[in-house]
């Protein structure tokens, strides 16, 4: 396991296979003996080391890249966003904090660092990485605000 024959011509005594097994990269496995080829780790997991027999789930606060050339290395959730699942394969996998928070944890684990505006800012759209200061001639005095109060004359 971790390692395959690749079919070679010309080898001794007219065998088809090789003279040493050869280590599955980076981002593929093999988890059986006698194979003449590795397999890439599936959307959600990845291998950064080379001639391993499997591949590993992809941890929370981010995703597995399969357009990496590794084969699936991992993606930290931006700021503004998070991940509370392991196997995430996509971009999608990360979660936008919610109107009237924020979050600038990189690579967020859970839902728990995307926290409420504070009184004079407010956050009007999902994954903020910080709240914005209410304009002038406005104020806001709630926490969690997604907008802010125009000041009475």
């Amino acid at each position: 396991p971790g390692s395959y024959c690749p079919w070679q011509a010309g080898n001794p005594r007219g065998s088809r296979g090789t003279v040493k097994p050869s280590d599955c990269p980076a981002g593929q496995y093999q988890s059986e003996s006698r194979q003449t080829e590795c397999t890439r780790c599936p959307a959600g997991e990845y291998q950064p080391d080379r001639g391993q027999a499997s591949c590993v789930s992809c941890a929370t606060g981010g995703y597995c890249d399969d357009a990496e050339t590794c084969g699936g290395g991992f993606v930290p959730c931006s700021a503004g966003s998070y991940n509370d699942a392991v196997g995430g394969d996509s971009p999608e996998a990360c979660r936008l904090c919610p109107n009237g928070t924020y979050s600038p944890t990189l690579g967020a684990r859970s839902n728990a660092t995307c926290t409420s505006c504070r009184a004079g800012t407010f956050s009007d759209e999902p994954g903020l990485d910080k709240c914005k200061d209410c304009p002038a001639g406005t104020y806001q005095s709630a926490t969690g605000a997604t907008g802010c109060r125009k000041c009475e004359s």
